[in-house]
């Protein structure tokens, strides 16, 4: 069930669209009339995306490289003849204890999170000639720290930070921040390892972070659509900060503790990315 909304003529660039809340997100705005460019690093998964979508154009490009960061821009701005929005449902999530974390699992977690959608956000806005809307995807993490999440959490505050700053440096335009909860699947958790997600889980208890049920990607690619079409309806109105939460009840330690030996036996969620309570 959705809102019907219209996105026709809408031109709009969706930045980490190779998988999970970007591929879900490019394909709900395409089917509500968007035309949409999908970035990502993965070139033959966003080739899929724009055959799904039934039109767009893909572009190939790595956040960890400047250039890369402008020329997602461009490509996307000679494609479409311009652009109405910039969406960023893009992320890396290492879990590792702050003992445990190197410098290289640092750095790329910054570049992925923070310098990336920051280099194309600059690209965007000189590109620009009229007011325009860029979206974030952030994480409750930002205020609710959690064992294992320091790295990532300290990049998405680093994100929201340059968002309030953005705000300030260029009101022409609106930075909107939208937290998104558990939602499955994704590839959020590729980087998850299963001893030491054994060892967080049960500390997890009484943070509500986990759910006995997940959002699912596809409804929050559509919400996220939906979201996108409203803030381009209203231009006079700054939708700054949304949240996305699973409309269900926190998990209790005891069963946060039995999640925590499945993940142990690498056998966390089930096939369909759920969690198998």
């Amino acid at each position: 069930m959705g809102i019907e909304v219209d996105l026709k003529g809408r031109r709009i660039l969706v930045v980490g669209a190779s998988s999970g809340v970007g591929r879900s997100t490019a394909l709900a705005i395409a089917a509500r009339g968007g035309e949409i460019a999908v970035a990502g690093r993965r070139a033959a998964q966003l080739d899929e995306v724009v055959a799904a979508a039934g039109g767009g154009v893909a572009i190939p490009a790595d956040l960890h490289r400047e250039d890369d960061c402008a020329r997602v821009v461009e490509d996307a701005v000679a494609a479409l003849g311009g652009l109405d929005a910039v969406l960023f449902p893009v992320g890396v999530s290492p879990l590792q204890l702050m003992t445990r974390l190197t410098a290289d699992t640092w750095g790329s977690a910054f570049a992925t999170n923070v310098v990336g959608p920051s280099l194309v956000t600059a690209a965007a806005v000189k590109a620009r000639t009229e007011p325009g809307l860029f979206l974030y995807v952030s994480s409750a993490n930002v205020a609710q720290p959690l064992q294992g999440l320091g790295a990532y959490g300290a990049t998405k505050a680093a994100l929201e930070h340059t968002i309030r700053t953005w705000r300030l440096e260029h009101p022409e335009h609106r930075f909107l921040r939208l937290t998104i909860g558990a939602t499955m699947p994704t590839e959020i958790h590729r980087d998850f390892s299963g001893d030491v997600l054994s060892e967080v889980l049960p500390k997890w208890a009484g943070t509500g972070v986990v759910t006995a049920d997940f959002m699912h990607v596809d409804d929050v690619g559509g919400a996220v659509a939906e979201l996108t079409a409203f803030a381009l309806a209203h231009p006079k109105i700054a939708v700054d900060d949304v949240t996305f939460s699973p409309a269900s009840a926190p998990l209790d330690a005891s069963t946060l503790g039995q999640l925590g030996q499945r993940a142990a036996e690498g056998q966390l969620l089930d096939a369909d990315g759920q969690l198998p309570l």
